[in-house]
Protein backbone atom coordinates (compact mmCIF):
# COMPACT_ATOMS: atom_id res chain seq x y z
CA UNK A 1 0.00 0.00 0.00
CA UNK A 2 1.47 3.37 -1.08
CA UNK A 3 2.06 5.87 1.64
CA UNK A 4 0.05 9.12 1.36
CA UNK A 5 2.34 12.12 0.72
CA UNK A 6 1.18 15.70 1.06
CA UNK A 7 4.33 16.98 -0.69
CA UNK A 8 3.72 14.80 -3.77
CA UNK A 9 0.09 15.96 -3.90
CA UNK A 10 1.17 19.59 -3.71
CA UNK A 11 3.71 19.05 -6.52
CA UNK A 12 1.07 17.45 -8.74
CA UNK A 13 -1.35 20.30 -8.12
CA UNK A 14 1.42 22.82 -8.76
CA UNK A 15 2.35 21.09 -12.01
CA UNK A 16 -1.29 21.06 -13.17
CA UNK A 17 -1.63 24.75 -12.32
CA UNK A 18 1.56 25.56 -14.26
CA UNK A 19 0.38 23.59 -17.30
CA UNK A 20 -3.01 25.36 -17.26
CA UNK A 21 -1.28 28.74 -16.90
CA UNK A 22 1.05 28.01 -19.83
CA UNK A 23 -1.91 26.93 -21.99
CA UNK A 24 -3.78 30.13 -21.11
CA UNK A 25 -0.73 32.27 -21.92
CA UNK A 26 -0.27 30.41 -25.22
CA UNK A 27 -3.93 30.95 -26.20
CA UNK A 28 -3.78 34.63 -25.21
CA UNK A 29 -0.54 35.06 -27.17
CA UNK A 30 -2.06 33.47 -30.29
CA UNK A 31 -5.17 35.65 -29.89
CA UNK A 32 -3.09 38.84 -29.60
CA UNK A 33 -0.93 37.87 -32.58
CA UNK A 34 -4.04 37.16 -34.66
CA UNK A 35 -5.57 40.45 -33.52
CA UNK A 36 -2.54 42.41 -34.71
CA UNK A 37 -2.07 40.48 -37.98
CA UNK A 38 -5.73 40.42 -39.03
CA UNK A 39 -6.68 44.03 -38.20
CA UNK A 40 -5.65 46.20 -41.13
CA UNK A 41 -7.59 49.26 -39.93
CA UNK A 42 -8.46 50.33 -36.38
CA UNK A 43 -10.50 53.42 -35.46
CA UNK A 44 -11.39 54.54 -31.93
CA UNK A 45 -13.40 57.44 -30.55
CA UNK A 46 -16.53 57.83 -28.43
CA UNK A 47 -19.46 59.23 -30.44
CA UNK A 48 -22.88 60.51 -29.33
CA UNK A 49 -25.35 60.62 -32.25
CA UNK A 50 -28.26 62.14 -30.31
CA UNK A 51 -27.88 65.43 -32.25
CA UNK A 52 -29.42 63.67 -35.25
CA UNK A 53 -32.64 62.90 -33.34
CA UNK A 54 -33.57 66.19 -31.66
CA UNK A 55 -37.16 67.41 -31.84
CA UNK A 56 -38.41 69.77 -34.55
CA UNK A 57 -38.84 72.49 -31.92
CA UNK A 58 -35.18 72.30 -30.86
CA UNK A 59 -33.97 72.07 -34.46
CA UNK A 60 -36.08 75.02 -35.64
CA UNK A 61 -34.74 77.27 -32.87
CA UNK A 62 -31.12 76.17 -33.20
CA UNK A 63 -28.29 78.53 -34.10
CA UNK A 64 -25.41 77.43 -36.33
CA UNK A 65 -21.96 76.29 -35.30
CA UNK A 66 -19.54 77.22 -38.09
CA UNK A 67 -15.92 76.50 -38.83
CA UNK A 68 -14.33 78.19 -41.84
CA UNK A 69 -17.66 78.76 -43.68
CA UNK A 70 -18.72 75.16 -43.05
CA UNK A 71 -21.82 74.27 -41.01
CA UNK A 72 -20.78 71.74 -38.36
CA UNK A 73 -24.22 71.64 -36.74
CA UNK A 74 -26.34 73.74 -34.43
CA UNK A 75 -27.06 74.46 -30.77
CA UNK A 76 -30.19 75.41 -28.87
CA UNK A 77 -30.48 75.69 -25.09
CA UNK A 78 -27.22 73.68 -24.59
CA UNK A 79 -28.54 70.92 -26.89
CA UNK A 80 -26.54 69.81 -29.93
CA UNK A 81 -28.27 69.69 -33.34
CA UNK A 82 -26.83 67.84 -36.34
CA UNK A 83 -25.95 69.77 -39.50
CA UNK A 84 -28.81 68.14 -41.42
CA UNK A 85 -31.42 68.92 -38.75
CA UNK A 86 -30.15 72.51 -38.53
CA UNK A 87 -30.21 73.06 -42.30
CA UNK A 88 -33.61 71.45 -42.87
CA UNK A 89 -35.44 72.96 -39.88
CA UNK A 90 -33.73 76.00 -38.40
CA UNK A 91 -35.16 79.48 -38.91
CA UNK A 92 -31.79 81.02 -38.01
CA UNK A 93 -29.97 81.08 -41.33
CA UNK A 94 -29.58 84.17 -43.55
CA UNK A 95 -29.40 87.49 -41.61
CA UNK A 96 -28.45 85.69 -38.38
CA UNK A 97 -25.78 87.49 -36.36
CA UNK A 98 -22.79 85.41 -35.25
CA UNK A 99 -19.77 85.91 -33.02
CA UNK A 100 -16.56 84.89 -34.78
CA UNK A 101 -13.47 83.60 -32.96
CA UNK A 102 -9.97 82.82 -34.10
CA UNK A 103 -7.17 81.28 -32.08
CA UNK A 104 -6.39 84.80 -30.89
CA UNK A 105 -9.87 85.16 -29.36
CA UNK A 106 -13.01 87.01 -30.41
CA UNK A 107 -12.66 88.60 -33.87
CA UNK A 108 -16.01 90.38 -34.03
CA UNK A 109 -19.70 90.04 -34.83
CA UNK A 110 -20.84 89.36 -38.40
CA UNK A 111 -24.00 88.46 -40.28
CA UNK A 112 -24.69 85.29 -42.27
CA UNK A 113 -25.54 86.18 -45.87
CA UNK A 114 -26.36 82.72 -47.26
CA UNK A 115 -26.51 79.07 -46.23
CA UNK A 116 -26.24 76.67 -49.15
CA UNK A 117 -26.51 72.93 -49.59
CA UNK A 118 -23.56 71.33 -51.39
CA UNK A 119 -24.76 67.79 -52.31
CA UNK A 120 -21.52 66.84 -54.04
CA UNK A 121 -19.65 67.47 -50.77
CA UNK A 122 -22.45 66.31 -48.49
CA UNK A 123 -21.99 69.62 -46.71
CA UNK A 124 -23.60 72.98 -45.99
CA UNK A 125 -21.63 76.15 -46.63
CA UNK A 126 -22.18 79.75 -45.52
CA UNK A 127 -21.08 83.16 -46.64
CA UNK A 128 -20.75 86.02 -44.17
CA UNK A 129 -20.42 89.79 -44.52
CA UNK A 130 -16.65 89.83 -44.20
CA UNK A 131 -13.88 89.63 -46.75
CA UNK A 132 -10.91 90.03 -44.41
CA UNK A 133 -11.08 86.87 -42.28
CA UNK A 134 -7.79 85.33 -43.32
CA UNK A 135 -7.46 83.17 -40.19
CA UNK A 136 -9.35 79.97 -39.52
CA UNK A 137 -12.41 80.69 -37.43
CA UNK A 138 -15.07 79.20 -35.18
CA UNK A 139 -18.46 80.95 -35.06
CA UNK A 140 -21.57 80.66 -32.86
CA UNK A 141 -24.68 82.75 -32.24
CA UNK A 142 -24.27 86.37 -31.19
CA UNK A 143 -24.35 86.79 -27.42
CA UNK A 144 -22.67 88.78 -24.69
CA UNK A 145 -20.85 85.64 -23.57
CA UNK A 146 -17.26 85.16 -24.66
CA UNK A 147 -16.98 81.43 -25.38
CA UNK A 148 -13.21 81.65 -25.71
CA UNK A 149 -12.18 83.51 -22.55
CA UNK A 150 -8.83 81.70 -22.49
CA UNK A 151 -7.25 80.48 -25.70
CA UNK A 152 -5.29 77.24 -25.89
CA UNK A 153 -1.59 77.67 -25.20
CA UNK A 154 0.66 75.74 -27.56
CA UNK A 155 3.51 74.28 -25.52
CA UNK A 156 6.57 73.54 -27.65
CA UNK A 157 8.42 71.80 -24.83
CA UNK A 158 7.97 68.04 -25.29
CA UNK A 159 9.25 65.84 -22.48
CA UNK A 160 9.70 62.12 -21.92
CA UNK A 161 6.69 62.35 -19.59
CA UNK A 162 4.57 63.45 -22.58
CA UNK A 163 5.78 60.49 -24.65
CA UNK A 164 5.08 58.12 -21.73
CA UNK A 165 1.60 59.63 -21.36
CA UNK A 166 0.83 58.91 -25.02
CA UNK A 167 2.05 55.33 -24.63
CA UNK A 168 -0.14 54.88 -21.55
CA UNK A 169 -3.15 56.22 -23.43
CA UNK A 170 -2.53 53.95 -26.43
CA UNK A 171 -2.81 50.92 -24.11
CA UNK A 172 -3.23 47.70 -26.16
CA UNK A 173 -2.99 49.76 -29.36
CA UNK A 174 0.78 49.79 -28.89
CA UNK A 175 0.64 46.27 -30.34
CA UNK A 176 0.06 47.85 -33.77
CA UNK A 177 2.76 50.50 -33.50
CA UNK A 178 4.48 51.58 -30.29
CA UNK A 179 6.67 54.45 -31.52
CA UNK A 180 5.60 57.99 -30.61
CA UNK A 181 6.15 61.31 -32.36
CA UNK A 182 4.40 64.27 -30.73
CA UNK A 183 3.23 66.77 -33.35
CA UNK A 184 1.55 69.30 -31.06
CA UNK A 185 0.82 69.89 -27.39
CA UNK A 186 -1.78 72.38 -26.15
CA UNK A 187 -2.58 73.41 -22.59
CA UNK A 188 -6.37 73.84 -22.39
CA UNK A 189 -8.73 75.20 -19.75
CA UNK A 190 -12.09 73.42 -19.92
CA UNK A 191 -13.70 75.06 -16.88
CA UNK A 192 -12.78 76.92 -13.70
CA UNK A 193 -11.74 73.64 -12.09
CA UNK A 194 -10.63 71.52 -15.07
CA UNK A 195 -7.36 72.05 -16.91
CA UNK A 196 -5.37 69.60 -19.00
CA UNK A 197 -3.22 68.97 -22.04
CA UNK A 198 -4.23 67.87 -25.53
CA UNK A 199 -1.50 65.98 -27.37
CA UNK A 200 -1.64 65.07 -31.06
CA UNK A 201 0.76 62.27 -31.95
CA UNK A 202 1.72 59.88 -34.72
CA UNK A 203 4.22 57.07 -35.01
CA UNK A 204 7.81 57.87 -35.85
CA UNK A 205 8.62 57.66 -39.55
CA UNK A 206 9.48 54.16 -40.75
CA UNK A 207 9.16 52.73 -37.25
CA UNK A 208 7.23 49.50 -36.65
CA UNK A 209 4.20 48.28 -38.55
CA UNK A 210 1.70 50.54 -40.35
CA UNK A 211 0.92 54.12 -39.29
CA UNK A 212 -1.34 55.69 -36.68
CA UNK A 213 -2.58 59.09 -35.58
CA UNK A 214 -3.90 59.80 -32.09
CA UNK A 215 -5.32 62.52 -29.86
CA UNK A 216 -4.55 62.12 -26.16
CA UNK A 217 -5.85 64.05 -23.15
CA UNK A 218 -3.74 64.33 -20.01
CA UNK A 219 -5.47 65.73 -16.91
CA UNK A 220 -3.84 67.76 -14.14
CA UNK A 221 -3.02 64.60 -12.17
CA UNK A 222 -1.16 63.13 -15.14
CA UNK A 223 -3.85 60.58 -16.07
CA UNK A 224 -3.78 60.01 -19.83
CA UNK A 225 -6.71 58.83 -21.97
CA UNK A 226 -7.16 58.23 -25.68
CA UNK A 227 -9.56 60.67 -27.33
CA UNK A 228 -9.21 59.57 -30.95
CA UNK A 229 -7.11 56.93 -32.65
CA UNK A 230 -6.79 55.74 -36.23
CA UNK A 231 -4.40 53.04 -37.46
CA UNK A 232 -3.89 51.64 -40.94
CA UNK A 233 -1.62 48.75 -41.79
CA UNK A 234 -1.44 49.02 -45.58
CA UNK A 235 -0.09 52.39 -46.70
CA UNK A 236 -1.65 51.83 -50.12
CA UNK A 237 -5.00 52.60 -48.44
CA UNK A 238 -3.70 55.69 -46.64
CA UNK A 239 -5.91 58.09 -48.65
CA UNK A 240 -8.72 57.21 -46.23
CA UNK A 241 -6.51 57.55 -43.15
CA UNK A 242 -6.73 60.82 -41.15
CA UNK A 243 -4.04 62.83 -39.44
CA UNK A 244 -5.49 64.55 -36.35
CA UNK A 245 -4.71 68.12 -35.34
CA UNK A 246 -6.03 70.41 -32.61
CA UNK A 247 -7.93 73.52 -33.78
CA UNK A 248 -9.96 75.29 -31.05
CA UNK A 249 -11.19 75.16 -27.47
CA UNK A 250 -14.32 77.07 -26.43
CA UNK A 251 -17.65 76.77 -24.64
CA UNK A 252 -19.62 76.33 -27.85
CA UNK A 253 -22.95 75.33 -26.26
CA UNK A 254 -22.48 77.76 -23.32
CA UNK A 255 -22.99 75.19 -20.58
CA UNK A 256 -19.97 76.20 -18.52
CA UNK A 257 -17.54 73.59 -19.87
CA UNK A 258 -15.49 74.11 -23.02
CA UNK A 259 -15.42 71.75 -25.97
CA UNK A 260 -12.46 71.02 -28.23
CA UNK A 261 -12.38 71.01 -32.03
CA UNK A 262 -10.25 68.41 -33.79
CA UNK A 263 -9.47 68.38 -37.50
CA UNK A 264 -9.06 65.12 -39.43
CA UNK A 265 -7.08 65.64 -42.62
CA UNK A 266 -7.32 62.95 -45.28
CA UNK A 267 -5.93 62.99 -48.82
CA UNK A 268 -9.17 64.28 -50.36
CA UNK A 269 -11.24 65.34 -47.35
CA UNK A 270 -11.17 67.47 -44.20
CA UNK A 271 -13.38 66.63 -41.23
CA UNK A 272 -14.09 68.83 -38.21
CA UNK A 273 -15.17 67.15 -34.98
CA UNK A 274 -16.54 68.87 -31.88
CA UNK A 275 -15.93 66.89 -28.71
CA UNK A 276 -17.61 67.48 -25.36
CA UNK A 277 -15.95 66.72 -22.02
CA UNK A 278 -18.06 64.34 -19.93
CA UNK A 279 -17.02 62.57 -16.73
CA UNK A 280 -13.33 62.78 -17.54
CA UNK A 281 -13.71 61.65 -21.17
CA UNK A 282 -14.22 63.39 -24.52
CA UNK A 283 -17.23 62.44 -26.65
CA UNK A 284 -17.79 63.52 -30.26
CA UNK A 285 -21.13 65.37 -30.49
CA UNK A 286 -20.93 67.07 -33.91
CA UNK A 287 -18.97 66.36 -37.07
CA UNK A 288 -18.91 67.66 -40.64
CA UNK A 289 -16.67 67.17 -43.64
CA UNK A 290 -15.75 68.88 -46.87
CA UNK A 291 -13.88 67.66 -49.93
CA UNK A 292 -10.44 69.02 -50.75
CA UNK A 293 -10.28 70.35 -54.28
Amino acid sequence: MKKYSKNKLKKKRGLKFLIVLLVILFVVGIALLSFVLLNKKVVYGKVDNSAKNVSDDIASNSYPVLINNLVIGGVYNNTWVSKDRYYNKSKNKASTEINVYTNEGKAGTYVIKTVNNNPSNNSYNVSIDSTNLIDEYLAVRKSDNNIMQTTAYRNINVSQADIDAVKDALSYRKLFNSSVKINSKHEVRLSDSVNGTIICATNESKKSNGVYSAVVYVDERGNASCVKYSYIKDLDDASDWPIYSFKFVGDINEDGTSEIVIQETKEFEVIYDILEYRNGKFVEVLSASTKIK
